[in-house]
This record gives structure tokens, sequence and C-alpha cells, in this order.
């Protein structure tokens, strides 16, 4: 895939379906892991600014990003975490931004730790 916007599905159990999207632009390197890894599935953790799932995905730090805005999709290296961010706030050291959530994000507040959480490619 060469296209700089990359449209995906989140899926969290008992949730509605919320779509997205990964930006190359951002982290191209750590972008095309995670696509190549797709569908991406775990169980939600959660801090109080974000929900995550652990991956099998060992990348190092491509781009820091010293904040994330809610909604918007992120890797944590150290943990080998992808996640969304519910709420605005300075993110962790080593996080990098990989995409956004498109639409209502907020639903992602009330996803409960351990439900299931999924990241596909959007086919069509």
């Amino acid at each position: 895939m060469t296209d700089a916007r990359i449209p995906i599905r989140i899926q969290v159990e008992n949730l509605p379906e919320l779509e997205g999207e990964l930006h190359r632009f951002t982290a191209p390197l750590t972008v095309e892991a995670i696509i190549r890894k797709m569908p991406l599935e775990g169980f939600i953790a959660r801090w109080d600014t974000a929900v995550y799932i652990i991956t099998d995905i060992a990348r190092g730090v491509e781009k820091y990003t010293p904040r994330l805005a809610a909604g918007e999709i992120f890797y944590w290296s150290p943990e080998r975490v992808v996640g969304i961010a519910v709420k605005n706030h300075i993110s962790r050291p080593q996080t990098v931004k990989v995409g956004a959530v498109i639409g209502d994000y907020g639903v992602l507040s009330s996803a409960r730790t351990g439900a299931r959480m999924r990241f596909v490619l959007k086919t069509s």
C-alpha cells in the first residue's frame, strides 16, 4: 500500500464499530509494521487517558509524539501497545502517533477492561 491514509475498522466487544485511519506520513515504518500484522486483536487494558491492547509488534521510536489528542491512535514501543486516546493528554515517553478515529471515539470511554478490541483493514 502506498496511500498516505489507510482506512481501518475498530471493533470493540459490545460497542458500535468505529472507523479510523492510519497515517503513513506520521510514522511510515511503524504504520507499515502495524499493517503487516493486521488484523490486530487483544484484550483491552486502560490508562485513565487511553484504551489499548498489547501486540507482538517490536519497533523502536520513530517519531516521538509529546501530546495526544482524544481519538488519536498510537503505538507505545516499551510495552508494544497499540491504543486510542480517550482524553487529550501529555503522552508517555516513546509514544508514536499512527492515526486517528473518525467519528465518535467517546464510546471507548465505556469499553470495559478485558473486552476484545480488534483493528482491521477496511476493504471497501
